[in-house]
Protein backbone atom coordinates (compact mmCIF):
# COMPACT_ATOMS: atom_id res chain seq x y z
CA UNK A 1 0.00 0.00 0.00
CA UNK A 2 2.80 2.62 1.14
CA UNK A 3 4.64 1.49 -2.06
CA UNK A 4 1.48 2.47 -4.42
CA UNK A 5 1.17 5.42 -2.33
CA UNK A 6 4.76 6.84 -2.97
CA UNK A 7 4.54 5.18 -6.64
CA UNK A 8 1.42 7.94 -7.51
CA UNK A 9 2.90 10.63 -5.64
CA UNK A 10 6.01 9.85 -7.90
CA UNK A 11 3.78 9.78 -11.14
CA UNK A 12 2.46 13.10 -10.59
CA UNK A 13 5.03 15.06 -9.33
CA UNK A 14 6.66 13.84 -12.32
CA UNK A 15 4.07 15.60 -14.16
CA UNK A 16 4.18 18.36 -12.91
CA UNK A 17 7.69 19.01 -13.19
CA UNK A 18 7.43 18.59 -16.74
CA UNK A 19 4.51 20.38 -16.97
CA UNK A 20 6.69 23.29 -15.09
CA UNK A 21 9.59 22.96 -17.50
CA UNK A 22 7.89 22.45 -20.71
CA UNK A 23 6.12 26.24 -20.07
CA UNK A 24 9.93 27.24 -19.31
CA UNK A 25 11.33 26.58 -22.54
CA UNK A 26 8.48 27.51 -24.34
CA UNK A 27 8.82 30.77 -22.95
CA UNK A 28 12.74 30.78 -23.88
CA UNK A 29 11.45 30.02 -27.64
CA UNK A 30 9.53 32.63 -27.50
CA UNK A 31 12.46 35.14 -26.05
CA UNK A 32 14.62 33.72 -28.59
CA UNK A 33 12.26 34.91 -31.59
CA UNK A 34 11.94 38.15 -30.04
CA UNK A 35 15.06 38.62 -29.74
CA UNK A 36 16.70 37.76 -33.18
CA UNK A 37 18.54 40.39 -33.19
CA UNK A 38 20.69 39.23 -29.82
CA UNK A 39 24.17 37.67 -30.25
CA UNK A 40 24.46 34.18 -32.56
CA UNK A 41 26.01 32.52 -29.32
CA UNK A 42 23.01 33.13 -27.28
CA UNK A 43 20.54 31.89 -29.89
CA UNK A 44 22.79 28.69 -30.26
CA UNK A 45 22.29 28.30 -26.84
CA UNK A 46 18.91 28.48 -26.49
CA UNK A 47 18.27 26.23 -29.44
CA UNK A 48 20.38 23.43 -27.36
CA UNK A 49 18.55 24.11 -24.60
CA UNK A 50 15.00 23.37 -26.36
CA UNK A 51 16.56 20.02 -27.74
CA UNK A 52 17.28 19.00 -24.49
CA UNK A 53 13.71 19.91 -22.79
CA UNK A 54 12.22 18.10 -25.54
CA UNK A 55 14.37 15.05 -24.97
CA UNK A 56 14.59 15.18 -20.75
CA UNK A 57 12.27 17.66 -18.89
CA UNK A 58 14.60 19.40 -16.93
CA UNK A 59 15.23 18.88 -13.22
CA UNK A 60 13.52 15.45 -13.93
CA UNK A 61 17.23 13.65 -12.87
CA UNK A 62 17.07 15.59 -9.69
CA UNK A 63 13.51 14.87 -8.56
CA UNK A 64 14.46 10.90 -9.59
CA UNK A 65 17.23 11.65 -7.35
CA UNK A 66 15.10 12.74 -4.29
CA UNK A 67 12.36 9.92 -4.60
CA UNK A 68 15.11 6.96 -3.98
CA UNK A 69 14.36 5.95 -7.60
CA UNK A 70 18.07 5.75 -8.09
CA UNK A 71 19.34 3.56 -5.49
CA UNK A 72 19.15 5.84 -2.68
CA UNK A 73 19.66 3.73 0.80
CA UNK A 74 17.42 6.32 3.17
CA UNK A 75 14.64 4.51 1.84
CA UNK A 76 12.30 7.47 3.06
CA UNK A 77 10.56 10.57 1.43
CA UNK A 78 11.03 14.21 1.44
CA UNK A 79 8.24 15.96 1.01
CA UNK A 80 9.10 18.80 -1.81
CA UNK A 81 6.89 22.11 -1.32
CA UNK A 82 4.26 22.59 -4.18
CA UNK A 83 5.10 24.23 -6.96
CA UNK A 84 4.25 27.53 -7.58
CA UNK A 85 1.73 28.90 -10.36
CA UNK A 86 3.57 30.62 -13.52
CA UNK A 87 1.14 32.69 -15.92
CA UNK A 88 1.88 31.73 -19.32
CA UNK A 89 3.64 34.53 -21.19
CA UNK A 90 1.31 36.63 -23.54
CA UNK A 91 1.28 35.69 -27.41
CA UNK A 92 3.80 38.16 -28.92
CA UNK A 93 2.51 40.06 -32.15
CA UNK A 94 2.18 39.00 -35.34
CA UNK A 95 3.68 41.20 -37.75
CA UNK A 96 2.52 40.28 -41.62
CA UNK A 97 5.42 40.22 -43.77
CA UNK A 98 5.04 42.37 -46.44
CA UNK A 99 5.57 40.77 -50.10
CA UNK A 100 8.40 40.62 -51.60
CA UNK A 101 8.93 40.26 -55.66
CA UNK A 102 11.53 37.96 -56.66
CA UNK A 103 14.17 39.69 -58.65
CA UNK A 104 14.11 39.56 -62.10
CA UNK A 105 16.14 37.09 -64.19
CA UNK A 106 19.23 38.38 -65.23
CA UNK A 107 19.10 38.12 -69.24
CA UNK A 108 21.01 35.88 -70.96
CA UNK A 109 23.40 36.55 -73.99
CA UNK A 110 22.46 35.45 -77.03
CA UNK A 111 25.03 33.15 -78.43
CA UNK A 112 23.34 33.61 -82.02
CA UNK A 113 22.16 37.31 -83.30
CA UNK A 114 19.32 37.88 -85.65
CA UNK A 115 20.56 40.61 -88.04
CA UNK A 116 18.83 42.62 -90.87
CA UNK A 117 19.83 44.41 -93.38
CA UNK A 118 18.52 47.40 -95.27
CA UNK A 119 20.12 47.68 -98.60
CA UNK A 120 19.34 50.91 -100.68
CA UNK A 121 20.55 50.41 -104.20
CA UNK A 122 20.80 53.60 -106.02
CA UNK A 123 23.42 55.23 -108.72
CA UNK A 124 26.82 57.13 -106.77
CA UNK A 125 28.58 57.84 -109.92
CA UNK A 126 26.42 59.36 -112.35
CA UNK A 127 26.28 63.09 -112.34
CA UNK A 128 24.06 65.00 -110.30
CA UNK A 129 20.69 65.96 -111.83
CA UNK A 130 21.02 69.77 -110.40
CA UNK A 131 24.29 71.63 -111.78
CA UNK A 132 25.78 74.20 -109.75
CA UNK A 133 24.14 77.38 -110.88
CA UNK A 134 26.55 80.17 -112.73
CA UNK A 135 26.76 82.72 -109.98
CA UNK A 136 25.78 80.10 -107.08
CA UNK A 137 28.72 80.07 -104.64
CA UNK A 138 30.20 76.58 -104.10
CA UNK A 139 29.29 76.07 -100.68
CA UNK A 140 25.96 76.82 -101.32
CA UNK A 141 25.34 74.37 -103.99
CA UNK A 142 27.44 72.27 -101.75
CA UNK A 143 24.69 72.44 -98.96
CA UNK A 144 21.66 72.02 -101.59
CA UNK A 145 22.85 68.87 -103.56
CA UNK A 146 23.74 67.53 -99.83
CA UNK A 147 20.13 68.05 -98.25
CA UNK A 148 18.67 66.63 -101.57
CA UNK A 149 20.48 63.16 -100.45
CA UNK A 150 19.36 63.39 -96.49
CA UNK A 151 15.74 63.34 -97.83
CA UNK A 152 16.22 60.36 -99.91
CA UNK A 153 18.08 58.64 -97.19
CA UNK A 154 15.20 59.44 -94.59
CA UNK A 155 12.48 58.91 -97.07
CA UNK A 156 14.09 55.48 -97.77
CA UNK A 157 14.25 54.50 -93.49
CA UNK A 158 10.83 56.25 -93.04
CA UNK A 159 9.43 53.58 -95.41
CA UNK A 160 11.39 50.32 -95.14
CA UNK A 161 12.18 50.42 -91.15
CA UNK A 162 8.24 49.53 -90.19
CA UNK A 163 8.21 46.74 -92.48
CA UNK A 164 9.89 44.28 -90.46
CA UNK A 165 8.79 40.56 -90.74
CA UNK A 166 10.94 38.92 -88.52
CA UNK A 167 12.99 39.81 -84.91
CA UNK A 168 16.02 41.21 -84.95
CA UNK A 169 18.75 42.08 -82.91
CA UNK A 170 19.82 44.66 -84.96
CA UNK A 171 19.20 46.46 -88.31
CA UNK A 172 21.89 47.74 -90.64
CA UNK A 173 21.08 50.40 -92.73
CA UNK A 174 23.61 50.37 -95.94
CA UNK A 175 24.60 52.77 -98.83
CA UNK A 176 27.14 52.82 -101.65
CA UNK A 177 30.49 54.79 -101.69
CA UNK A 178 30.24 58.01 -103.22
CA UNK A 179 26.47 58.80 -102.07
CA UNK A 180 27.44 61.90 -100.81
CA UNK A 181 29.60 63.12 -103.12
CA UNK A 182 28.84 66.60 -105.31
CA UNK A 183 30.23 66.93 -109.20
CA UNK A 184 33.98 67.08 -108.86
CA UNK A 185 33.60 69.85 -112.26
CA UNK A 186 31.70 72.14 -110.12
CA UNK A 187 35.17 73.25 -108.49
CA UNK A 188 36.90 75.71 -110.33
CA UNK A 189 40.03 76.25 -108.72
CA UNK A 190 41.91 75.65 -105.55
CA UNK A 191 39.88 77.71 -102.95
CA UNK A 192 36.86 76.32 -103.57
CA UNK A 193 38.21 72.48 -103.17
CA UNK A 194 38.90 73.69 -100.05
CA UNK A 195 35.50 75.47 -99.71
CA UNK A 196 33.79 72.36 -100.89
CA UNK A 197 35.74 70.06 -98.66
CA UNK A 198 34.96 71.52 -95.61
CA UNK A 199 31.40 72.05 -95.98
CA UNK A 200 31.00 68.78 -96.88
CA UNK A 201 32.77 67.59 -93.93
CA UNK A 202 30.52 69.64 -91.73
CA UNK A 203 27.24 69.41 -93.40
CA UNK A 204 27.27 65.19 -93.93
CA UNK A 205 27.70 64.54 -89.99
CA UNK A 206 24.57 67.65 -89.78
CA UNK A 207 23.03 64.78 -91.97
CA UNK A 208 24.29 61.55 -90.43
CA UNK A 209 22.91 62.62 -87.16
CA UNK A 210 19.96 64.21 -88.09
CA UNK A 211 18.91 61.20 -89.74
CA UNK A 212 19.87 59.01 -86.83
CA UNK A 213 17.89 61.14 -84.36
CA UNK A 214 14.75 60.71 -86.52
CA UNK A 215 14.48 56.90 -85.59
CA UNK A 216 14.90 56.38 -81.85
CA UNK A 217 15.28 52.43 -80.54
CA UNK A 218 12.15 52.62 -78.59
CA UNK A 219 10.11 53.50 -81.81
CA UNK A 220 12.11 51.35 -84.67
CA UNK A 221 14.53 49.19 -82.27
CA UNK A 222 18.14 48.83 -82.63
CA UNK A 223 19.64 50.63 -86.03
CA UNK A 224 23.13 51.30 -87.30
CA UNK A 225 23.96 53.03 -89.97
CA UNK A 226 26.49 53.19 -92.51
CA UNK A 227 25.06 55.47 -94.92
CA UNK A 228 27.67 55.74 -97.56
CA UNK A 229 30.66 57.89 -98.49
CA UNK A 230 31.91 61.30 -98.61
CA UNK A 231 34.85 62.00 -100.83
CA UNK A 232 36.70 65.38 -99.90
CA UNK A 233 40.42 66.61 -100.36
CA UNK A 234 43.16 68.01 -98.82
CA UNK A 235 45.60 69.83 -99.80
CA UNK A 236 49.15 68.60 -98.59
CA UNK A 237 51.96 70.95 -96.78
CA UNK A 238 55.26 70.81 -98.54
CA UNK A 239 58.28 72.91 -98.12
CA UNK A 240 59.27 74.59 -100.27
CA UNK A 241 55.76 75.38 -101.92
CA UNK A 242 55.80 74.33 -105.57
CA UNK A 243 57.24 77.02 -108.02
CA UNK A 244 54.82 78.91 -109.70
CA UNK A 245 53.89 78.22 -113.52
CA UNK A 246 54.96 80.82 -115.65
CA UNK A 247 52.12 83.42 -116.81
CA UNK A 248 49.92 81.00 -119.31
CA UNK A 249 52.95 78.54 -119.64
CA UNK A 250 52.23 74.61 -119.00
CA UNK A 251 52.70 73.53 -115.32
CA UNK A 252 55.32 70.38 -115.04
CA UNK A 253 53.11 67.14 -113.73
CA UNK A 254 56.00 67.00 -110.84
CA UNK A 255 54.81 70.92 -109.91
CA UNK A 256 51.11 70.52 -109.57
CA UNK A 257 49.69 70.68 -106.31
CA UNK A 258 49.89 67.59 -103.80
CA UNK A 259 46.40 66.32 -102.12
CA UNK A 260 45.31 63.51 -100.32
CA UNK A 261 42.41 62.13 -100.31
CA UNK A 262 39.48 61.77 -97.45
CA UNK A 263 36.82 59.08 -98.75
CA UNK A 264 35.07 58.05 -95.41
CA UNK A 265 31.97 56.57 -94.23
CA UNK A 266 30.58 57.58 -90.87
CA UNK A 267 28.60 54.97 -88.75
CA UNK A 268 26.61 55.59 -86.27
CA UNK A 269 23.55 53.99 -83.96
CA UNK A 270 20.81 54.73 -82.06
CA UNK A 271 21.61 52.64 -79.00
CA UNK A 272 25.18 53.68 -77.93
CA UNK A 273 25.58 55.67 -75.01
CA UNK A 274 25.11 59.15 -75.66
CA UNK A 275 28.41 61.58 -74.93
CA UNK A 276 27.68 64.32 -72.51
CA UNK A 277 26.51 66.74 -74.64
CA UNK A 278 23.56 64.53 -75.52
CA UNK A 279 25.30 63.91 -79.31
CA UNK A 280 25.64 60.42 -80.87
CA UNK A 281 28.85 58.27 -80.99
CA UNK A 282 30.33 58.44 -84.10
CA UNK A 283 33.14 55.89 -85.88
CA UNK A 284 34.97 57.32 -88.92
CA UNK A 285 36.39 54.45 -91.49
CA UNK A 286 38.51 55.88 -94.22
CA UNK A 287 39.17 54.45 -97.64
CA UNK A 288 42.96 53.66 -97.96
CA UNK A 289 43.40 52.94 -101.75
CA UNK A 290 42.39 55.58 -104.52
CA UNK A 291 41.89 54.89 -107.81
CA UNK A 292 41.71 57.01 -110.61
CA UNK A 293 38.38 56.94 -111.26
CA UNK A 294 37.31 57.93 -108.04
CA UNK A 295 37.79 62.17 -109.52
CA UNK A 296 35.75 60.68 -112.47
CA UNK A 297 39.04 61.09 -114.75
CA UNK A 298 39.65 59.23 -117.71
CA UNK A 299 42.60 57.05 -117.61
CA UNK A 300 45.46 57.31 -114.54
CA UNK A 301 48.61 58.83 -114.60
CA UNK A 302 51.26 57.31 -112.36
CA UNK A 303 54.18 59.58 -110.65
CA UNK A 304 56.31 59.45 -108.48
CA UNK A 305 57.09 62.54 -105.87
CA UNK A 306 59.14 62.29 -102.97
CA UNK A 307 58.99 58.73 -103.02
CA UNK A 308 55.47 59.13 -103.07
CA UNK A 309 53.12 57.71 -105.88
CA UNK A 310 50.23 60.17 -107.04
CA UNK A 311 47.77 59.86 -109.25
CA UNK A 312 47.42 62.84 -111.92
CA UNK A 313 43.50 63.90 -111.87
CA UNK A 314 41.40 66.26 -113.50
CA UNK A 315 38.67 68.02 -111.56
CA UNK A 316 37.11 70.13 -114.14
CA UNK A 317 39.83 72.20 -115.77
CA UNK A 318 41.84 71.92 -112.94
CA UNK A 319 45.08 69.48 -112.77
CA UNK A 320 45.85 68.24 -109.31
CA UNK A 321 47.98 65.49 -108.06
CA UNK A 322 46.34 63.30 -105.77
CA UNK A 323 48.04 60.44 -103.43
CA UNK A 324 47.36 56.91 -103.98
CA UNK A 325 47.10 55.57 -100.56
CA UNK A 326 45.66 57.89 -98.28
CA UNK A 327 47.21 58.02 -94.70
CA UNK A 328 44.11 58.93 -92.60
CA UNK A 329 43.26 56.43 -89.78
CA UNK A 330 39.86 55.45 -88.16
CA UNK A 331 38.85 57.29 -85.19
CA UNK A 332 35.30 57.94 -82.92
CA UNK A 333 33.96 60.00 -81.05
CA UNK A 334 32.41 58.76 -77.95
CA UNK A 335 32.25 59.93 -74.21
CA UNK A 336 32.80 63.52 -75.11
CA UNK A 337 36.25 61.99 -76.70
CA UNK A 338 38.25 61.81 -79.80
CA UNK A 339 39.79 58.21 -79.84
CA UNK A 340 41.91 56.64 -82.73
CA UNK A 341 40.47 53.30 -84.07
CA UNK A 342 37.31 51.80 -85.02
CA UNK A 343 34.61 50.61 -82.86
CA UNK A 344 32.82 48.33 -84.58
CA UNK A 345 30.79 46.54 -82.38
CA UNK A 346 28.77 48.55 -80.48
CA UNK A 347 25.93 45.93 -79.80
CA UNK A 348 28.51 43.00 -78.71
CA UNK A 349 28.49 40.03 -80.48
CA UNK A 350 27.69 41.36 -84.03
CA UNK A 351 31.30 42.97 -84.75
CA UNK A 352 31.72 44.38 -88.47
CA UNK A 353 34.31 45.18 -91.13
CA UNK A 354 34.31 47.78 -93.87
CA UNK A 355 35.55 47.75 -97.09
CA UNK A 356 35.42 50.95 -99.26
CA UNK A 357 36.00 49.89 -103.30
CA UNK A 358 39.31 49.31 -103.92
CA UNK A 359 40.01 48.06 -100.41
CA UNK A 360 38.19 45.12 -100.79
CA UNK A 361 41.04 43.80 -102.93
CA UNK A 362 43.96 44.12 -101.15
CA UNK A 363 41.89 42.88 -97.50
CA UNK A 364 43.81 40.95 -95.34
CA UNK A 365 47.13 41.12 -97.37
CA UNK A 366 50.25 42.14 -95.71
CA UNK A 367 50.03 45.72 -96.78
CA UNK A 368 46.67 46.38 -94.79
CA UNK A 369 47.79 44.73 -91.80
CA UNK A 370 48.11 48.54 -90.29
CA UNK A 371 44.46 48.92 -91.79
CA UNK A 372 43.35 45.68 -89.25
CA UNK A 373 45.00 47.09 -86.02
CA UNK A 374 42.59 50.04 -86.35
CA UNK A 375 39.70 47.79 -85.70
CA UNK A 376 38.89 47.15 -82.13
CA UNK A 377 37.62 43.69 -83.00
CA UNK A 378 39.73 42.09 -85.57
CA UNK A 379 37.19 38.86 -85.20
CA UNK A 380 34.15 40.55 -87.05
CA UNK A 381 31.63 38.33 -88.98
CA UNK A 382 30.36 40.65 -91.53
CA UNK A 383 32.00 42.44 -93.78
CA UNK A 384 29.94 45.33 -95.47
CA UNK A 385 31.77 45.98 -99.08
CA UNK A 386 30.60 49.70 -100.17
CA UNK A 387 31.70 50.39 -103.30
CA UNK A 388 31.39 51.80 -106.65
CA UNK A 389 32.63 49.44 -109.56
CA UNK A 390 33.84 46.89 -106.93
CA UNK A 391 32.12 43.19 -107.26
CA UNK A 392 32.23 40.76 -104.53
CA UNK A 393 33.53 37.18 -105.53
CA UNK A 394 33.70 35.01 -102.29
CA UNK A 395 34.74 31.66 -104.33
CA UNK A 396 37.87 33.36 -105.15
CA UNK A 397 38.41 35.93 -102.40
CA UNK A 398 40.38 35.07 -99.61
CA UNK A 399 38.95 35.81 -95.76
CA UNK A 400 39.65 35.15 -92.39
CA UNK A 401 37.80 32.63 -90.71
CA UNK A 402 35.67 34.32 -88.83
CA UNK A 403 34.02 35.97 -91.40
CA UNK A 404 30.59 34.82 -92.25
CA UNK A 405 28.88 37.37 -94.50
CA UNK A 406 29.62 39.60 -96.92
CA UNK A 407 26.83 42.94 -97.51
CA UNK A 408 27.52 44.66 -100.94
CA UNK A 409 26.35 48.42 -102.34
CA UNK A 410 27.79 49.50 -105.19
CA UNK A 411 26.86 52.76 -106.98
CA UNK A 412 28.20 52.36 -110.18
CA UNK A 413 26.04 52.61 -113.29
CA UNK A 414 22.52 51.81 -112.20
CA UNK A 415 24.06 50.26 -108.79
CA UNK A 416 24.15 46.30 -107.38
CA UNK A 417 23.31 45.19 -103.83
CA UNK A 418 23.74 41.71 -102.69
CA UNK A 419 24.44 39.42 -99.72
CA UNK A 420 26.82 36.64 -99.65
CA UNK A 421 26.96 33.86 -96.79
CA UNK A 422 30.38 32.15 -96.81
CA UNK A 423 30.93 28.60 -96.43
CA UNK A 424 32.62 26.85 -93.02
CA UNK A 425 36.53 27.51 -93.06
CA UNK A 426 38.23 24.27 -93.16
CA UNK A 427 40.99 26.02 -91.02
CA UNK A 428 40.66 28.38 -87.95
CA UNK A 429 44.27 30.07 -88.61
CA UNK A 430 45.37 32.15 -91.53
CA UNK A 431 43.18 33.52 -94.43
CA UNK A 432 41.64 30.98 -96.86
CA UNK A 433 39.39 31.21 -100.04
CA UNK A 434 35.71 29.90 -99.31
CA UNK A 435 34.20 27.80 -102.32
CA UNK A 436 30.61 27.11 -102.15
CA UNK A 437 28.80 29.95 -100.81
CA UNK A 438 25.53 30.83 -101.43
CA UNK A 439 23.32 34.29 -101.93
CA UNK A 440 20.75 35.44 -99.16
CA UNK A 441 17.57 36.85 -100.87
CA UNK A 442 16.83 40.33 -100.30
CA UNK A 443 13.07 41.83 -101.04
CA UNK A 444 12.25 44.92 -102.19
CA UNK A 445 10.40 47.08 -99.79
CA UNK A 446 10.36 50.53 -101.53
CA UNK A 447 10.73 52.09 -104.75
CA UNK A 448 12.37 55.66 -103.88
CA UNK A 449 13.41 57.09 -107.34
CA UNK A 450 14.35 56.14 -110.75
CA UNK A 451 16.49 53.12 -110.15
CA UNK A 452 16.85 53.73 -106.42
CA UNK A 453 15.40 50.28 -104.49
CA UNK A 454 15.76 49.57 -100.71
CA UNK A 455 16.32 45.72 -100.07
CA UNK A 456 14.94 43.63 -96.82
CA UNK A 457 17.32 40.98 -96.18
CA UNK A 458 17.58 38.72 -92.72
CA UNK A 459 20.58 36.06 -91.60
CA UNK A 460 21.11 34.48 -88.25
CA UNK A 461 25.04 35.22 -87.13
CA UNK A 462 26.90 32.90 -84.73
CA UNK A 463 30.06 33.22 -82.45
CA UNK A 464 33.52 33.67 -83.66
CA UNK A 465 36.96 32.05 -82.99
CA UNK A 466 40.08 34.19 -83.04
CA UNK A 467 42.21 35.86 -85.26
CA UNK A 468 46.39 35.11 -85.29
CA UNK A 469 48.62 38.28 -83.90
CA UNK A 470 48.42 40.60 -86.58
CA UNK A 471 52.62 41.86 -87.09
CA UNK A 472 53.24 46.01 -87.24
CA UNK A 473 54.22 47.20 -90.21
CA UNK A 474 56.88 50.21 -90.80
CA UNK A 475 55.01 53.01 -93.00
CA UNK A 476 56.62 56.05 -94.80
CA UNK A 477 56.46 59.58 -92.81
CA UNK A 478 53.11 61.33 -93.81
CA UNK A 479 52.57 65.09 -95.33
CA UNK A 480 50.64 67.38 -92.94
CA UNK A 481 47.88 68.66 -94.63
CA UNK A 482 45.80 71.38 -94.25
CA UNK A 483 43.05 71.36 -91.90
CA UNK A 484 39.84 70.51 -92.35
CA UNK A 485 36.73 70.52 -89.77
CA UNK A 486 36.21 67.25 -88.07
CA UNK A 487 34.42 64.55 -90.00
CA UNK A 488 33.01 63.44 -86.77
CA UNK A 489 33.24 65.70 -83.38
CA UNK A 490 29.98 67.59 -83.18
CA UNK A 491 29.97 71.26 -84.09
CA UNK A 492 27.84 74.32 -82.89
CA UNK A 493 25.97 73.51 -86.29
CA UNK A 494 25.38 69.56 -85.57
Amino acid sequence: MVRRSRARILRNLIAVSAHINIRELFHMTHESEADSDQTHVRGTRRRSLLKAGLALPLGTSALLAACGGGGSSSGGFSPTPAPVAVAPPPSPAVVPTPPVDPPPPRPVEKAVKNVRVLNLQTPSTSPLPDQRLKDEAIETYTRRALQAKFDLLRDALAQGLPKKSAPTDLCFFVVPEFFWNVNWDAVRNEEEIKAFSATCVIEVQKHVRALIALFPQDQYGKLALLPGTSQVLMKQLVEPPAAPAPQGGPVKDEDLPPYEALNYVLVIDNFSKANPDGSRPIAMWPKRNVSWIDFDTDGGTQLLKDGRAYWKVRLGHLDILVLMESTTTAAYYADGKQYKGFDNDPLGGVPFGVDVCLDYMASYTEKQYLRMSQIEDTNYIIDFLLAAGMTADPDSHKYLPSVQYIVRNDGHYLGACEIFQLSAPESTEGIAKRPGNALVAQTAVANLAPNTILFDAYFDVHPLGQYPEIPAVPDIPDLPTEPLPSPFVPTASA
